[in-house]
């Protein structure tokens, strides 16, 4: 009888971090644009490259059905050193002392965050979440921004949908790795 024939090499990742790259192509621009805008349910990713490094930023953004005025948004850049920073405009009428707290699927997620400013808008609230509030946030169903009235102390939740999270995120580190 013939021997069996030798096993043809397979090349395989030196990781698991190689896998997953190898796994998905990385995105692809469009031919010429310095920047992308894409939806993935609730969620807008913008993207831009203005010269070799790519900067992505997704956001949320609630309002007055009524008036179209923006009364709430929330915005989170990609994670750098382990956390990723972003902004929360919060709307008037809640007291700045306390900041704010924030909840994930109804568990406490972090210390919470001191108000910085307020403009025309309304009150911003810087924020940095470590990797771990992040990927938590991927499978969770809705992020509570939790302010306080002024007149009676009671807590005041703003309701951050998570659907379509975890794609857009994904597709934010894509973009800037």
């Amino acid at each position: 009888p013939k021997p069996a024939p030798k096993a043809t090499p397979v090349a395989t990742p030196a990781s698991a971090a190689d896998a997953k790259a190898a796994a998905k192509p990385a995105p692809v621009w469009p031919a010429g644009a310095l920047s992308i805008t894409e939806n993935y349910g609730e969620w807008t990713l913008t993207c831009t490259r203005p010269e070799t490094n790519t900067a992505c930023m997704l956001m949320q953004s609630q309002g007055d059905n009524k008036t179209g005025k923006r009364l709430f948004a929330f915005e989170l850049r990609t994670p750098k050193d382990g956390r990723a920073e972003g902004l929360i405009l919060m709307p008037f009428g809640l007291s700045i002392d306390p900041g704010v707290t924030f909840k994930l699927d109804d568990v406490v997620l972090g210390k919470g965050a001191p108000y910085i400013s307020c403009s025309a808008e309304g009150c911003l609230v810087p924020i940095s979440f470590p990797t771990l509030a992040t990927d938590a946030m991927r499978t969770a169903k809705t992020l509570q921004v939790i302010g306080v009235k002024p007149s009676n102390e009671e807590p005041q939740p703003i309701a951050v949908p998570l659907g379509g999270f975890a794609a857009v995120w994904d597709r934010a580190i894509a973009f800037t790795n």
